[in-house]
């Protein structure tokens, strides 16, 4: 006689941490993307004059900028997993990061960060490494944006870089602590510091070197949006992509450290509207500020609907099939 076959055991109900933890995701996803349409209604009517500036070819030129910008940003962050030992691909890098990203219009400076953790826990990657990875990401795009942003102002406008010198001396302190042996010791005290179980990390020159490339790469092509912008509303400086790759590094920077405005709001504007006052009118400096919040938060959003589908398509692919 055949033995019987086995009760199926019924899914263990989730526990109330588990509740209160997606309680909380939604709660976070649904303020994130609240205070994304917030941003953009509070300066509708200044985003819709300034595009009326534009004709089509520049505005496909600059959107497409912004694109590219926002995808480099995120091979930078892959590659810092990849120097970390996190591996994944470019399609689970894309879902993680770009939905992630949207935690960025919550004010403070973290909460891409722990979106990008949990996010990666679906494609096998542990939260704690994940948040080490996203951190070092987060650290080389300061560097990056302080580097571009001395070297833009020493070319563009010394005026400016004195009133930044810290910039010169962020960058510095930046590129000494993403020295491998130097960053692989200060995660260590960092997770000391916090009480967490250690996480070892041994970070690689190459890794590190190719997500500053990218972040560098970011930079580049957030310049050329500024720079068409810039054209279209009058502005002719022979050094024009200098200055305005400069003043969006630099105007990026001082947003992201302003850490009770989402997403650098207001800050950041502010910032492009000093460093560009010598290549173009307050209007024009104006127009780009409005202009280029309104082309990345397009950029966040087309992206993160990408993120979101593909997504989507894993988990079909990853249902049983009955």
């Amino acid at each position: 006689m055949a033995d019987p076959l086995p009760e199926p055991v019924a899914p263990a109900a989730p526990s109330r941490r588990a509740r209160v933890l997606t309680i909380v995701k939604i709660v976070v996803g649904v303020a994130a993307v609240a205070l994304l349409v917030a941003g953009v209604a509070s300066q509708w009517d200044e985003v819709t004059a300034a595009l009326a500036r534009l004709d089509a070819p520049t505005t496909a030129v600059a959107v497409v900028a912004t694109l590219v910008a926002l995808v480099a940003n995120m091979f930078s962050w892959r590659a810092v997993m990849q120097a970390l030992g996190l591996h994944t691909t470019r399609r689970a890098a894309a879902s993680i990061f770009f939905v992630g990203q949207l935690g960025k219009y919550l004010p403070g400076g973290v909460w891409s960060i722990a979106a990008q953790a949990e996010l990666g826990r679906a494609h096998g990657l542990a939260r704690g490494p994940s948040a080490v990875a996203a951190l070092t990401s987060m650290v080389i795009g300061i560097v990056g944006a302080a580097v571009v942003g001395v070297l833009g102002l020493v070319l563009s406008s010394p005026d400016g870089l004195r009133q930044y010198w810290w910039l010169a001396v962020l960058a510095l302190v930046g590129l000494v602590s993403l020295a491998p042996p130097v960053l692989g010791r200060l995660v260590g005290l960092a997770w000391r510091l916090l009480r967490r179980p250690t996480v070892e990390v041994r970070p690689t020159w190459a890794g590190i070197g190719r997500s500053l490339a990218w972040s560098v790469g970011m930079w580049v092509a957030y310049g050329v949006q500024a720079t068409v912008v810039l054209q279209a509303f009058g502005a002719t400086s022979g050094l024009l992509w200098v200055t305005a790759t400069a003043a969006y590094a630099t105007a990026w920077l001082v947003g992201f450290l302003v850490l009770v405005a989402p997403a650098g709001l207001g800050a950041r504007e502010g910032v492009l509207v000093v460093l560009l006052a010598g290549v173009t009118t307050t209007g024009g400096a104006l127009g780009l500020a409005v202009l280029s919040r309104a082309l990345m938060t397009l950029g966040d959003v087309l992206l993160a609907g990408l993120g979101l589908a593909l997504e989507a398509r894993r988990r079909r692919r990853a249902a049983p099939r009955g």
